[in-house]
């Protein structure tokens, strides 16, 4: 059975622990530019929420894809990012539904969230287990 990151934002509490262990796991730094989740205040609503990959089942990223950059890790289920295939034409920015892929700030390839290879960072480091891994019904 395939998982899926789940955001509970009644939970989380802006720490954006997330985001610094996502950055420093693939990148080895802490630059929230470079993060695939990505936590969002609401000052008026007071509520933090977040933008991360959903892996949609039907992967409307994927399809708009026309230079075979993004696939599915059949392992994972993770949509997986071939670097060197990318040309940043951002088709697959504009078809997520969820606003979720981003270009990389320094390089031109997009970055989406891998699930660190099935075992998410931001998982175990996020204190008020407001982003939990869990069984997909898909």
């Amino acid at each position: 059975m395939k998982k899926t990151l789940i955001f509970d934002s009644k939970k989380c509490i802006g720490c954006r622990l997330c985001e610094q262990i996502c950055t420093m796991t693939h990148f080895g730094v802490t630059n929230p530019l470079k993060a695939r989740i990505r936590i969002f205040r609401d000052d008026e609503e007071q509520i933090d929420s977040a933008v991360y990959c959903h892996q949609c089942p039907d992967a409307p990223c994927i399809e708009a894809c026309e230079y075979e950059t993004l696939s599915r890790d059949s392992k994972t289920g993770a949509i997986h990012v071939e670097e060197d295939n990318c040309v940043a034409c951002r088709r697959c920015i504009e078809e997520c539904p969820y606003d979720t892929p981003i270009i990389h700030p320094t390089e031109d390839y997009i970055i989406i969230c891998d699930l660190c290879s099935g075992n998410p960072e931001c998982v175990s480091i996020c204190p008020e287990n407001a982003i939990q891994y869990l069984n997909s019904e898909v």
